[in-house]
C-alpha cells in the first residue's frame, strides 16, 4: 500500500513537471511570436513614415497652385468669362483634393503615432479567424 502511494505521488509529480515544462515551452513560443509580430509591425510603420513627408510636400504644392490660380483669376485673364469659370472650377477641385490630402495625412499620422491600434486590430482579426476555423472543425458552422 505504501509503495502504491509512493508510485502515485511520483506519477503526480512527473505529470506536474511535464505540465510545467509544457507551459514554459508554450509561453516561450508565444513570447517569440509576439516579438516577431511587433518587429514586423515596426517595420511596416517605418515604411509609412516617408509617406507622411510626401503628403506634406503635395499639400504645399497644392497651396502654391491655388495661389497661382487665384492670381490668374485676379489678373487680366479674367476678362474672358469662360477662362474665369474654368479657373474657379479648378480652385474648387483643388479645395476638395486638399481636404482629401489632409484626411490622408491625419490617418498616416495616427498610424505612426499609435502603432498599438494596428497591432490590436491585427490580433482581433487573427482571433476571429481562429474562432471561425475552430467552429468549422467542430462542424458547428451556422447555415447561411
Amino acid at each position: 500500500m505504501a509503495r502504491t502511494l509512493k508510485n502515485l505521488l511520483l506519477a503526480l509529480l512527473n505529470a506536474t513537471l511535464i505540465l510545467v515544462a509544457l507551459c514554459l515551452f508554450l509561453g516561450w513560443k508565444l513570447a517569440s511570436t509576439v516579438e516577431d509580430v511587433t518587429t514586423v509591425f515596426a517595420e511596416k510603420v517605418q515604411i509609412v513614415a516617408p509617406l507622411r513627408t510626401e503628403i506634406q510636400g503635395v499639400r504645399g504644392e497644392l497651396t502654391a497652385l491655388r495661389s497661382d490660380l487665384a492670381a490668374l483669376q485676379v489678373s487680366d485673364i479674367t476678362e474672358n468669362s469662360a477662362a474665369a469659370q474654368r479657373i474657379s472650377d479648378t480652385l474648387t477641385k483643388l479645395d476638395a483634393l486638399e481636404q482629401q490630402m489632409q484626411t490622408s495625412q491625419q490617418r498616416v499620422a495616427e498610424l505612426l503615432d499609435t502603432p498599438g491600434l494596428l497591432i490590436n486590430t491585427a490580433i482581433e482579426n487573427s482571433a476571429d479567424v481562429v474562432v471561425d476555423r475552430i467552429t468549422a472543425v467542430r462542424g458547428c458552422v451556422p447555415a447561411s
